[in-house]
């Protein structure tokens, strides 16, 4: 295994290894350990993967072969982490926004919605 920097992936350069037909693998892989960060609802997603030199994704833990390296690359993933969190925070800027200039003819007001009658149907507990 080549130790290389790695580099964040969009979620798009990742194949999903369900989705990518198994085939043997050679006993000696060239490459290098990739964080793939995705963006959910949830969070922040971390998954760490190999990408060999012939373009093949392998979901795989990272491998840190000394305290330097390790740093690094924690140095590197922590960055991104921080550019992921702050897209995130400028797209629900932009959200807001978007809503805030919808023309207050387009948006339901409250007094239509304590108009209409209240909900009849049954709910059980």
């Amino acid at each position: 295994m080549t130790a290389k920097t790695t580099a964040a992936l969009a979620s798009d350069e990742l194949a999903n290894p369900s989705e990518t037909p198994a085939a043997p693998l050679p006993q000696d892989l060239r490459g290098r350990a990739v964080f793939a960060v995705d963006t959910s609802a949830a969070g922040i997603l971390v998954r760490t993967a190999f990408l060999t030199e012939q373009g093949q994704v392998i979901e795989m833990p990272a491998v840190f072969p000394d305290l330097g390296y390790a740093l690094q690359q924690i140095d590197h993933l922590r960055q991104i982490v921080i550019d992921r969190f702050a897209q995130a925070a400028q797209v629900g800027v932009q959200v807001i926004a978007a809503n805030a200039a919808v023309p207050e003819a387009v948006r339901p007001s409250a007094a239509a919605a304590e108009a209409s009658p209240p909900d009849t149907a049954a709910h059980s507990a």
